[in-house]
Order: structure tokens, then C-alpha cells, then sequence
């Protein structure tokens, strides 16, 4: 595993469209569907999700395997995330994605409303814990172990820590997938008129 301290643009733009389409085309079960709803295009999804990707490599929190077969954005409760001028800067890639401010807070203000986080809770309780962001594996190497790989380096950044890993998902195919690489289901919680699973991973 590496960290990823830069990347040019095209393969920038290439991871973006990879997790875009992984949320645009995924088949969701009735009551699940995600952020789709919220994006006109799945170019907007990826553009969105380019923010995210940009943010992680300016932070030093987006990691790669060894061959770029997979990517992971991780952050924690110690300062290990996206700064300030990062936070900006994402707002205006997620502004320019979905059409607009208004637009954007209606959708920042639906996505976290509804039933506490698993990461609220965390935060309430003042514990720190790991949190998986992104996670993706290229398509030509899906099936081939590397989201084991990728999750099982979280697990281990978390166990150095001390603390739990976290990540939530919109689907219960994922999130049936995270808890057999070895984690466990915290909640299911309603966000944004749908299904969000929180799941962690605690040795």
C-alpha cells in the first residue's frame, strides 16, 4: 500500500468516473438508491465524487495498492483529514456538480438529517475511531481480493490507533460484502428518504 501524494489529471478524472459509476449503475433494492437521486448526470456524480479524491491526495489521506488496482480514502479523529482550504475547495467542485448553492445545501441539509450517525454517536462519546470515506477497485481487478486488502490496511491503521473503523454504505449487497471481509453491522439508519447501513470494525 502507498500514499498517494500526487496524480495527474487523467487519472484523477479516471478514479472519479470509476466510483461515479459504481453508485450510478448499482442495482439498489427498493427503498435503497443512494446519492443518484440527487444528480442530474453520472458525469455530475463523478465530478462530485472528483472533489472527494482531490481533498484526500491534498491531505495525505487517499492510498493506493502497490499497482493502483484499488483506492481508499481514510481519515481519523487525530487531524488526519481534509483542511480547511481543502474544504473550500471541495465545496465549490460539489457546487459546480450538482448546479448551484441551493442545490447543494438541499442536498447537504437532506443527506445529513434524519437518525443519528454511528459517527455522531463516536463523536458525542468523544472516542476516537478510523473512517473509511471511499473505497474502489478498479473494474479490471474487482473479484481478485483487493477490497480486502484495501479494508484490511484500515483495520490496521485503526488497531495502531487503538480505535474502530467505521464506514457507512447505501446498499445492502455492499454492506452484506463489508461485514464478510469482517465487519459488523451498527445500524441502519434512514437518511435522505433512504437506507444508510453503519457498519465497524473493532479488534
Amino acid at each position: 500500500m502507498r500514499r498517494i501524494k500526487s496524480l495527474p489529471k487523467e487519472k484523477i478524472d479516471e478514479i472519479a468516473d470509476l466510483i461515479g459509476e459504481s453508485f450510478w449503475d448499482y442495482p439498489y433494492e427498493e427503498g435503497e438508491g443512494g446519492l443518484k437521486p440527487f444528480f442530474p448526470s453520472k458525469q455530475a456524480m463523478s465530478d462530485y465524487m472528483r472533489t472527494f479524491v482531490v481533498a484526500g491526495i491534498e491531505s495525505g489521506t487517499f492510498y493506493s495498492t502497490d499497482g493502483g488496482e484499488g483506492y481508499i480514502l481514510i481519515t481519523d479523529t487525530e487531524g488526519n483529514h481534509p483542511g480547511f482550504f481543502s474544504i473550500v475547495k471541495m465545496a465549490r467542485g460539489m457546487k459546480k456538480a450538482m448546479g448551484g448553492w441551493k442545490k447543494l445545501f438541499a442536498f447537504l441539509k437532506t443527506a445529513n438529517g434524519g437518525e443519528e450517525t454511528l459517527e455522531q454517536r463516536l463523536k458525542k462519546q468523544k472516542k476516537k475511531y478510523v473512517k473509511v470515506e471511499m473505497l474502489i477497485v478498479t473494474k479490471e481487478h474487482q473479484g481478485q481480493g483487493y477490497m480486502r486488502k484495501l479494508l484490511t490496511f484500515a483495520f490496521g491503521m485503526a488497531e495502531k490507533k487503538n480505535c474502530p473503523c467505521i464506514l457507512d454504505t447505501d446498499a445492502q449487497g455492499k454492506c452484506d460484502r463489508y461485514i464478510h471481509l469482517g465487519m459488523k453491522l451498527g445500524q441502519i439508519r434512514q437518511a435522505a428518504g433512504v437506507k444508510v447501513y453503519d457498519l465497524i470494525y473493532e479488534k
